[in-house]
């Protein structure tokens, strides 16, 4: 599947939606949020500002806010951290996962147990989880490069090609990565690819090499949004529940 096609895929699956103009978009420390008129609502992911200093414009945020979900959603292909941060929630309001569909995290995570996985991006709220579901994890990430596990990015890719499992953010489609190596995942037991700000498309994913989408699903718009303001992680908001999907789901 060419990265045009993926992109393609999800503008038609957007075509198919109800569209709506946006009442609030928040954007913090490491996820998004984001409310339409029509009351829907939507987490989405953040770039890291400690690996991409974040700049915004007046005129750039104005025409955010004024934009309705549709064309915040087309900016899905952006590389831009404000852009893809206010795309990626919006997709996950105009192509969401079903609220209670999935498993949950902890049922799905043994599936990886005593095996190496190549992750991309250091999560320190993250890594707790990993310990405790018994992986052997290597971290690519420079910022952390010299911790134990911890390497630097540029080597992610021979850290795949030793693992067994791989476990990737969204920083991955942003960045393009996942976009160009579907051949080399396909070689793995799995690939995770960890939200928010994730469209529910199981299926275009897993012709990219994906086998499980991991996200972030909540009833509760307001104590998330307060959660997503104040800097909070995705990771440890208690509005929020973290569900697996598999490629055909």
């Amino acid at each position: 599947m060419q990265t045009s096609n993926f992109f393609a895929e999800l503008s038609q699956a957007i075509q198919h939606t109800e569209d709506s103009h946006v009442s609030r978009l928040v954007l913090g420390w490491h996820a998004s949020y984001i409310l339409s008129a029509d009351g829907r609502a939507g987490v989405g992911f953040v770039p890291d500002s400690m690996k991409e200093p974040h700049t915004a414009r007046a005129v750039h945020t104005s025409a955010l806010l004024s934009s309705t979900l549709k064309e915040l959603a087309g900016l899905y292909v952006s590389p831009f951290p404000q852009e893809f941060a206010a795309a990626s929630a919006a997709c996950s309001v105009l192509v969401p996962f079903v609220r209670h569909g999935g498993l949950p995290l902890d049922h799905v995570m043994t599936c990886a147990r005593g095996d190496r996985v190549a992750v991309l991006g250091y999560e320190r709220d993250l890594l707790p989880f990993m310990r405790e579901w018994g992986w052997r994890v290597a971290v690519f990430d420079d910022r952390a490069a010299g911790r134990q596990g911890c390497f630097e990015q540029e080597e992610f890719s021979r850290g795949v090609r030793e693992a067994e499992w791989v476990w990737l953010s969204p920083e991955a489609i942003r960045d393009r990565w996942l976009l160009s190596t579907q051949n080399i995942l396909r070689e793995k037991k799995g690939c995770f690819l960890q939200g928010p700000g994730i469209p529910a498309m199981p299926e275009a994913f897993s012709r990219l090499g994906v086998t499980h989408l991991v996200v972030p699903l909540g009833d509760d718009s307001p104590r998330l949004e307060s959660h997503i303001s104040a800097g909070g992680s995705t990771w440890l908001c208690d509005a929020l529940t973290w569900r697996v999907f598999s490629g055909y789901d």
